[in-house]
């Protein structure tokens, strides 16, 4: 496997991350070509964009990983990479962006803040991801299962409260939900200050009489096993 100091890439994916991934590369005006299955089913294209030095950017879901590399003989000795936070593959490296990718595309200094998340002694980021100067860290492979399930937990998991919370401020409560932007962008201010005291509230509290309170007024709603569990979560952990 050969490498040159400016590599094509080759996005392969259709999605939203493949999306975003070639909104900034074309904002850093790196040469790159996108393939999907929808674009040649037959896939007789991919075998003649991955000649000579490129970087094969696989931005597929998960699952699909290692099925589309051993089926595709003309990826074998390239160098692939993937973007899965927990996947771990000899067929591709892992570069796992710390990041949330909306339907809209963002701007270029968004891009450049995202940080990467490698594999212990795979190639450097700046051979997997030449042109790009983005913040990387390093982990252990057999530690990202857990490193994804903090992700998935702090990220997908509170964006499910805080819809929840919009949609009842909305539907119920008759309320605009922007009433609530400055709450949740006080939070995200304070978890980024001081994470360790930026928790408020009646768990902080001990105020179990309101606790019970808010169970009670959720009784019937899916959420109220989220809030419980909570309550439970907090009360082991401060146990420790």
């Amino acid at each position: 496997m050969t490498t040159t100091a400016n590599p094509t890439y080759v996005i392969i994916g259709a999605g939203r991350v493949a999306s975003h991934f070639t909104h900034y590369f074309n904002l850093l005006k790196l040469p790159f070509n996108n393939w999907s299955r929808a674009q040649d089913p037959a896939g007789k294209d991919l075998s003649t964009l991955v000649q000579g030095d490129v970087r094969v950017l696989l931005a597929i879901k998960d699952s699909a990983i290692e099925e589309f590399v051993s089926m595709h003989p003309c990826l074998h000795g390239k160098l692939c990479l993937h973007l899965s936070g927990h996947l771990s593959t000899p067929l591709a490296y892992g570069a796992h962006p710390l990041f949330t990718f909306g339907s809209d595309l963002y701007e270029l200094s968004a891009y450049q803040h995202i940080p990467f998340i490698l594999e212990t002694g795979g190639p450097s980021f700046e051979t997997l991801l030449p042109g790009l100067k983005n913040q990387h860290y390093t982990i252990d492979k057999s530690l990202k299962p857990l490193y994804h399930s903090l992700c998935v937990l702090s990220g997908n998991f509170s964006c499910l409260l805080w819809q929840k919370f919009f949609s009842e401020l909305e539907k119920t409560l008759h309320l605009p939900k922007e009433v609530a932007f400055s709450y949740l962008q006080q939070i995200a201010n304070n978890l980024q200050k001081d994470s360790e005291s930026a928790l408020t509230g009646p768990l902080v509290r001990g105020d179990k009489v309101t606790i019970a309170t808010n169970l009670k007024a959720l009784e019937g709603d899916p959420f109220q096993g989220v809030y419980q569990a909570f309550v439970d979560m907090y009360e082991k952990t401060k146990q420790k």
